[in-house]
């Protein structure tokens, strides 16, 4: 406990202990390895970081969003003031709906057309996370003086939101799986959730920032973030691009 609470007391102190973590461990898991199945290791180890940036709009959900909705949203429905919890509830109903019909969408999409691949499906999710991001922006952003939000805004950003959760989480674990070297999968798919601590991490930090900076701002930085995660998923396809033809081509 104590030499964690050292290593990690201070974000640079933090990063360079993940860095050298994961620099060790890389070497660890990859030293009996091929050239190529090295490189692909690499690539998920560099993807961890860029998912774990991507999903900061998400996990945000559960901490400086109730605080800015229970301030500045009216939660008043057909007579009923609502407690900002609900937003929570709103956000699980879609999150499913959407898991469900995004599957449903690519098996039908499938019967006549080709169907993309993993990281071409976490890059049209991390486009829904950004316009979700904007959502918030708008909303902030045409919030007239001594009024609150209506609810449009935030139901728009809770099903875009809920449509990029629904291409990127659980599409990137199966590119975590299908990408991994056999001899190693298991322990890489585990390295996969290290993107969720680090999400909540960074979500604890940027989420102090809410009451210090314009509420826009606070915002963007989170539409920024998806675009980081958006360029970070354009640039791994295109590195890996001849492993998922080798990965597709029937032996």
């Amino acid at each position: 406990m104590l030499l964690s609470g050292f290593l990690f007391s201070t974000w640079l102190s933090g990063a360079l202990a993940v860095i050298v973590l994961l620099s060790a461990l890389y070497y660890f898991l990859t030293r009996s390895l091929g050239r190529d199945d090295k490189s692909c290791v690499l690539a998920l180890f560099i993807l961890i970081p860029v998912l774990a940036i991507s999903l900061l709009t998400n996990q945000e959900i559960f901490n400086a969003y109730l605080v800015w909705g229970d301030e500045r949203f009216n939660l008043t429905f057909m007579g009923t003031t609502l407690p900002s919890s609900w937003l929570i509830t709103l956000d699980a109903i879609l999150s499913f709906s959407m898991l469900v019909a995004v599957a449903a969408f690519w098996k039908w999409w499938s019967l006549a057309r080709k169907e993309p691949d993993e990281i071409t499906k976490m890059i049209i999710g991390s486009l829904f996370t950004v316009a979700g991001g904007l959502c918030l922006f708008m909303a902030t952003l045409t919030q007239a003086p001594g009024s609150k939000i209506g609810l449009f805004w935030p139901f728009l950003f809770h099903l875009f939101n809920s449509i990029g959760f629904a291409h990127v989480l659980p599409i990137s674990l199966a590119l975590f799986s299908k990408i991994a070297p056999r001899q190693i999968s298991g322990t890489v798919i585990g390295l996969y959730y290290l993107s969720f601590f680090a999400a909540n991490r960074i979500v604890g930090y940027v989420g102090g920032l809410y009451s210090s900076l314009p509420t826009t701002t606070f915002w963007l930085l989170h539409v920024a973030s998806a675009a980081i995660g958006l360029v970070g998923f354009m640039l791994f396809k295109l590195v890996l691009a001849k492993r998922f033809v080798q990965a597709e081509t029937p032996a």
